[in-house]
């Protein structure tokens, strides 16, 4: 079959292809990113991206492999928030490891094997090396200097571990007293370690690791139970508002949302008064039907009312729901999609509010939290639905700059938080979005697995040092040495580029020397110790191994796909004319 067939390195266009697109993303990888501005000829826009999932966002993807890449780094995104500068230099150079083998005349079954047992090897130093949180945490106890950013959130650790030290001494004297709480202690030790780990894997992004930190000090305080010690990624959302310096970025506990000068009109009338909801999920608009409905075919409409002609559907939807709204005293509606422009219009009249583009996770709180049923049509709505114990406020008025104003829908009992994420340049604000979104979920997987690696390219090291040793070990196979042997530079490249991408060197040759000499002290009997990066950085156990084992699948499949399109499926077939490639 095909899978044993050895194929020109020439022809397999795919492979180039792939590490073609993964090389223009070689600035995203490590803390210092490099950004880009894509620009838009026909329409001439331009964009600021500073990600692999919004560069292959905004440019244009004819080939299929370009559109699998996408796929891929879309689902690592949807899922870790991160990994994807990864998962994508990766796919570069292994395809470029693969290239290489075909050249070497190794098989394509053979490639995939050693392929395969070398990330087998990666893994397993992965699940040797990694450390608990609680041991991170105890290391960053001991550091002296914290960062700038993180300053503030760690002298309320020293003023939160003064107030334990002085709870222990008061323990002596009020330990039968009926008014001492004895959950003090754990819950400031619970967000003191949340700190900690946070400082861990905050990649120099200590801005918007702080905003993650409050965020999660709130959710705890609200919920009351900080000793969790976990962050609630479902209940967090943000709100972007451009045109604001980025020290007026902070966190605020429930919905917080732009709307328009008119529709801030509606919040001060509504303001101080305990509110009913209605959760509506999809388009509040007559057309819309929820997905899997299909329309019933050959159905005729009859009707025995006169001039109906000049009433259209519309209209009678319209009123419809205004009078399903009025009758049942409903002051704000969440949206999930977009309303209609002449409900919007509508209700304004009515004083009510309705807010579109609503995530459903909000739509989940709000529904706990006050009762409420979210239902697909308006007109389903009945008592039943609807929800009580909202109240609203306008929190910032940006009339003046954008015509917006930024308006705050809370519950009594709601754990959700809003981070507002300000930038004065406004191709900035999309960027600094991810990168809290990133931090969140890096801190949040990170207490989810209980356990890290250490980051700044000290796994890779690791990786390199024990492909290397599995070189050393008899094989079946003597082309798994080979393939072994470029896994291992593929490491090394990517170490050097990340050492060049943050600054310790000042450039890749410089890299390359700095890693092999430490392989050299391998050779000469010192092991690579796990913490040379000696920065304190770490990175979460799931999201890298997630990330290596797509971009080997990613490179497999590119791999098996050229290598069917250039030798044929049928065993012995042998086409060399008139070829297709991805």
């Amino acid at each position: 079959m095909s899978g044993s067939a050895t194929v020109p390195q020439r022809c397999h266009i795919g492979l180039q292809q792939l590490e073609a697109l993964a090389a223009t993303t070689h600035g995203f990888l490590g803390p210092n990113k490099r950004p880009k501005f894509i620009l838009d000829e026909d329409a001439g826009d331009a964009v600021l991206v500073s990600s692999c999932s919004r560069l292959l966002e905004h440019i244009e993807l004819d080939g299929s492999v370009g559109q699998l890449l996408h796929e891929m780094i879309q689902a690592q995104q949807k899922v870790f928030h991160s990994g994807t500068g990864a998962l994508v230099f990766l796919a570069g150079v292994w395809s470029r490891v693969a290239l290489e083998c075909l050249n070497r005349g190794i098989t394509v079954l053979d490639i995939k094997t050693a392929m395969r047992k070398g990330l087998d090897v990666c893994l397993e130093v992965c699940n040797q090396s990694a450390v608990s949180v609680e041991e991170v945490s105890c290391q960053k106890l001991k550091e002296l200097k914290p960062t700038s950013a993180l300053k503030s959130e760690n002298q309320d650790s020293e003023m939160q571990n003064v107030d334990v030290k002085l709870s222990q001494n008061l323990r002596l004297t009020l330990k039968h007293s009926r008014h001492f709480n004895s959950q003090t202690e754990n819950t400031q030790t619970a967000l003191n370690d949340v700190s900690r780990i946070a400082q861990a894997v905050s990649h120099r992004c200590d801005s918007s690791m702080r905003l993650v930190l409050k965020a999660c000090k709130l959710q705890s305080k609200i919920t009351e139970d900080a000793q969790n010690r976990s962050l609630d990624i479902q209940k967090l959302v943000t709100c972007l508002i451009p045109g604001m310096s980025e020290e007026e970025s902070c966190v605020l506990r429930g919905f917080v949302t732009l709307l328009s000068v008119e529709q801030a009109s509606v919040v001060r009338c509504l303001q101080g008064q305990a509110l009913n909801i209605a959760l509506v999920n999809g388009d509040l608009c007559e057309k819309y039907r929820h997905v899997g409905f299909n329309r019933p075919a050959n159905v005729v409409h009859i009707t025995d009312r006169a001039n109906m002609s000049s009433v259209s559907l519309e209209e009678r939807w319209l009123e419809d729901a205004l009078r399903k709204l009025h009758e049942l005293s409903i002051d704000v509606v969440l949206v999930s999609g977009s309303a209609g422009v002449k409900l919007k219009d509508r209700v304004l009249g009515a004083n009510v509010l309705v807010v579109e583009g609503v995530k459903s996770s909000v739509l989940n709180d709000f529904s706990t939290r006050t009762g409420a049923i979210t239902v697909s049509y308006v007109t389903q709505i009945d008592e039943n639905c609807v929800g009580r114990g909202v109240t609203v406020s306008p929190w910032r008025d940006f009339s003046g700059k954008n015509d917006l104003v930024a308006v705050s829908i809370v519950t009594v009992s709601t754990s959700l938080v809003t981070a507002v994420i300000c930038s004065s340049v406004s191709a900035k604000v999309q960027s600094l979005e991810d990168q809290f979104w990133s931090c969140a979920h890096r801190l949040h997987q990170a207490l989810t697995d209980g356990k890290l690696l250490h980051g700044a390219g000290a796994t890779e090291l690791l990786c390199i040092q024990q492909l290397h040793q599995s070189r050393q070990t008899e094989m079946e196979n003597p082309q798994e040495s080979v393939v072994l042997e470029l896994m291992a530079e593929a490491w090394m490249d990517y170490v050097s580029t990340l050492m060049l991408n943050s600054g310790s060197v000042e450039s890749k040759a410089e890299a390359w020397t700095a890693i092999a000499h430490r392989m050299r002290l391998y050779k000469e009997g010192e092991a690579i110790s796990g913490d040379t990066d000696g920065a304190g950085v770490y990175d979460n156990l799931t999201v890298k191994s997630e990330a290596w084992r797509r971009a080997l699948d990613l490179v497999f499949l590119v791999l098996q796909s050229d290598t069917e399109i250039i030798t044929g499926v049928s065993e012995g077939e042998h086409v060399n004319s008139e070829l297709m490639y991805l």
